[in-house]
């Protein structure tokens, strides 16, 4: 599923894709919160592509090929996918936050095992943008109730001091360039816990309708940066897709 949104490149709405047929098309729109100091909510209309063969996949942003033949029970896939930066500077109504430098998207290499409902998952980036990495755990189990199919889900991630100071620390040339309003602060490693639901409804044979929303709390770590304000992302998801 193309979306470009940063908000639901997350595990949550990955799982629809593997609950729908080997191909689909359509269009979503999206709705989310931001943890960044003064940057208002943001919601965007997108594209929504994906393809599964019997070893290749594509479903953004992940690209990625079946190790082992893909069953109901079991999968081992490795791939890369593409991870949007989270922080764009100049999404923030503050002055001085807009000042810093924007941080890059990046391109990192995965490995995923999932057995029956348990999925998990090691990444680590390979373009050099901030050379950390995440480990993952989660959980989503589909419930049919007619022609609903309910997805609740749940995961952990933790996050690597590299990748987390990428995402929330301040360098000293980013501090310079605010002339020292914004003090300059070296990010631990942090995580998050991410928790929701999605709901498919099938019009027809071919047409679905999609729903999801999630909530995102990071480890209250995150707050001592000066460019964070809150440390919980709620986000929502609705969509239309035709498979084929």
């Amino acid at each position: 599923m193309v979306m470009l949104n940063k908000a639901f490149s997350m595990p949550l709405l990955i799982v629809p894709c593997f609950a729908m047929a080997e191909s689909s098309i359509g269009v979503v729109g999206t709705y989310s919160q931001s943890i960044y100091k003064e940057t208002n909510t943001q919601s965007n209309i997108l594209p929504a592509l994906s393809y599964k063969g019997e070893r290749f996949f594509f479903n953004y942003p992940e690209i990625g090929y079946h190790l082992i033949p893909k069953s109901p029970h079991q999968s081992l896939s490795a791939g890369l996918r593409h991870t949007p930066s989270p922080f764009d500077p100049d999404e923030s109504n503050n002055i001085d936050v807009q000042s810093l430098d924007d941080r890059h998207d990046s391109g990192m290499a995965f490995i995923s095992y999932r057995f029956g409902p348990i999925t998990t998952k090691l990444a680590q980036d390979v373009t050099g943008v901030h050379d950390g990495y995440y480990g993952q755990l989660s959980l989503g189990y589909p419930i049919s109730i007619e022609a609903w199919r309910i997805i609740p889900s749940i995961s952990y991630q933790y996050i690597s001091s590299g990748m987390s100071d990428y995402m929330f620390g301040v360098s000293q040339s980013d501090s310079a360039q605010t002339g020292g309003t914004i003090s300059t602060y070296d990010s631990p490693a942090t995580s998050k816990v991410s928790y929701g639901a999605t709901a498919i409804y099938s019009i027809t044979k071919n047409i679905n309708t999609m729903v999801s929303i999630k909530q995102t709390q990071y480890n209250e770590n995150i707050t001592n940066s000066p460019i964070v304000d809150d440390n919980t992302v709620n986000s929502f998801l609705v969509g239309i897709f035709y498979k084929f």
